[in-house]
């Protein structure tokens, strides 16, 4: 069970330190009023605000955010698999499997892990991952170069994408930061230009959860130079797009509204000339839908938050929207509608969170922050025990 939050680790971190808060939010340019509010936990800490604190107090942010959390009964299976994962990415290309499997077996594996992940599910396939991982890697040794041995090695790319985002969503930073470096090595021998532009997206997520938003941008901006020496096709402008998305939250963090909005509006215009075209997105969910998405999560990143519940009342998301999508977008609402001062509406769209990717919702450090802000609100309220409960937060 998560018993601590962010604005205890907080408080003891700067103890530690010999800080006093006046000290800490000068160093970490957050102000002295939210520093307090955060420490005595009535107001969540933000994504920008952990970083900013973490960097001051010389911690990690996991050890702010207690990632990862403790195992669960519902989906302690993904937490069990996280060991073999590990072994799997460090030993690289050291480690074979004992029986040789063929391409097509292992890309249709590869198959039920991205679907099981599109639906936040991650208990149910993730297992799967590292003997993916190691099988490609023998593939891809026993090939004589050519076209198929790049094949292997864009399909191992993608196993490595998986592997970073399944571990991101845990809270296993390390280990996420690792193979997002593995996919790009992979991504370099694919033959496949477009997906070295795709791996720096992937590598610019690190940059993002680390709180190093001038390095993301700058990956951002370097990928997207690249990709104007290639031929335009609805496979690249659809990875054109994803970078927009990833620029516009590592900009939203970096407090730069003006090239926020701009990237969405890039964005946008990416969506509508792909619209009914079929096309590779290898790997980044570009979707008109995700571009309505970050809309409103732009504006809570930016503490907007009138701007983020009127863009969300204006949007409807369609049913063939992937869960962790959904989830991710409630689960940012949430922050919304509690700062903005709707409680009800915050815990009800963390219900919506839960309803579309529950192991998601339950380890996503946002959602533990805005429940103990709820808690603090609103105690007693039998709804919201019940959610923290489930989500195996203490109160």
């Amino acid at each position: 069970m998560d018993d601590v939050s962010v604005g205890e680790r907080t408080a003891r971190a700067r103890k530690l330190a010999r800080l006093t808060q006046p000290q800490l939010a000068m160093q970490a340019s957050v102000s002295l009023s939210l520093l307090r509010k955060v420490e005595q936990g009535s107001r969540p800490a933000s994504p920008v605000f952990i970083a900013a604190v973490a960097r001051v107090l010389g911690v990690g942010i996991a050890d702010l955010t207690g990632q990862p959390y403790a195992p669960e009964q519902h989906d302690g299976g993904a937490h069990a698999t996280i060991p073999e994962l590990r072994r799997a990415i460090v030993a690289f290309d050291d480690e074979t499997p004992a029986v040789p499997p063929t391409f097509d077996e292992l890309t249709t594996t590869l198959d039920r892990v991205r679907e099981g992940m599109r639906r936040a599910r991650y208990s149910d396939l993730t297992a799967d991952l590292p003997d993916v991982i190691r099988g490609l890697h023998l593939l891809a040794a026993d090939q004589a170069p050519g076209c198929h041995r790049e094949a292997v090695h864009s399909a191992l790319a993608y196993a490595y994408s998986k592997a970073m985002l399944f571990a991101y969503q845990y809270g296993y930073l390390d280990l996420a930061a690792l193979a997002a470096e593995r996919c790009t090595w992979s991504a370099d021998r694919s033959g496949d230009r477009v997906w070295t532009i795709a791996a720096e997206y992937n590598r610019a997520l690190i940059l993002l959860s680390s709180g190093a938003y001038t390095g993301g941008q700058r990956i951002i901006q370097r990928a997207y130079s690249a990709s104007e020496d290639l031929e335009t096709t609805p496979d690249l402008l659809a990875v054109r797009g994803a970078l927009h998305l990833r620029g516009a939250i590592l900009s939203a963090r970096a407090l730069d509204a003006d090239t926020a909005e701009a990237h969405l509006r890039e964005a946008s215009g990416i969506a509508s000339a792909v619209a009914g075209i079929s096309y590779r997105n290898y790997g980044t969910g570009f979707r008109p839908s995700n571009v309505d998405i970050h809309s409103v999560a732009v504006p809570v990143e930016l503490s907007d938050y009138t701007a983020a519940v009127t863009r969300a009342e204006r949007i409807r998301l369609p049913s063939s929207v992937a869960p962790s999508r959904v989830g991710h977008h409630h689960i940012d609402l949430s922050r919304a509608w509690l700062l903005h001062g709707d409680h009800q509406r915050a815990l009800a769209s963390l219900e919506k969170a839960r309803a579309a990717a529950p192991e998601l919702t339950r380890n996503h450090p946002q959602v533990h922050e805005t429940v103990r802000a709820l808690a603090r609100s609103r105690r007693g309220t039998g709804s919201l025990t019940r959610f923290a409960k489930w989500a195996n937060i203490r109160i």
